[in-house]
């Protein structure tokens, strides 16, 4: 079993001035859509089983032009757990914008992760939840499962790695069209699953619900 997380590709929105994308419905870019060939062309011999994908337009693009180039087009799967995460409030605006007119938000978002809520929108916690039990399921199955998702998920899954929740969110970063190989099958999946158990007790029963 190998788990394959792509970063979907380049947006407009990702160029600076950046701006706080979440779930609006931005596609890709000419950049991004070549990401996406390049990727499609360089795991062509992977032996993809799957793609699984978010559901937000610039993961589905990235997904169907890499899945287009795999050999039989494996079949696609849209999985909304693997999202990035619902930044309410903060959504299509710039970055420098949110940082000026809203700096203690700000500051708790990059110093205190953990426990931060976008304005309007959900928790990293939530989001953290959502997409390791998406992996795990993933884990389950056989052969290579390809999932093309966004920056702030595959951050979140190297949290978990490393042993934390979302305090080592702003440690590392992604770029678009970045693929992260994952291994470990039914130890993996039973790892998160244990993960999960924990924080449904802290919460009181699935984060997000």
């Amino acid at each position: 079993m190998t788990l394959l997380l792509v970063r979907h590709g380049e947006t407009d929105w990702n160029r600076e001035p950046a701006r706080c994308q979440g779930w609006a419905a931005v596609g890709l870019n000419a950049r991004g859509r070549e990401q996406a060939r390049e990727l499609g062309r360089a795991l062509a011999g992977r032996g993809v089983a799957r793609v699984v994908t978010s559901h937000l337009r610039r993961a589905r693009e990235t997904a169907t032009l890499i899945r287009e180039l795999l050999p039989g087009e494996p079949p696609l799967v849209v999985d909304p757990r693997l999202a990035e995460t619902n930044r309410g409030d903060w959504e299509g605006r710039l970055f420098a914008e949110i940082m000026a007119e809203e700096p203690e938000a700000w500051r708790a978002y990059r110093e205190r992760p953990a426990g931060f809520r976008f304005p309007g929108g959900e928790s990293l916690a939530e989001q953290q939840y959502r997409v390791l039990a998406c992996l795990r399921d993933c884990a389950r199955l056989e052969g290579a499962s390809l999932l093309v998702t966004h920056g702030g998920c595959i951050r979140l899954v190297r949290c978990f790695l490393a042993g934390a929740g979302p305090a080592l969110f702003h440690e590392s970063g992604t770029r678009n069209g970045e693929v992260e190989e994952l291994g470990g099958g039914e130890e993996l999946a039973a790892r998160i699953e244990r993960f999960l158990a924990a924080a449904a007790l802290v919460t009181g029963g699935e984060a997000g619900a």
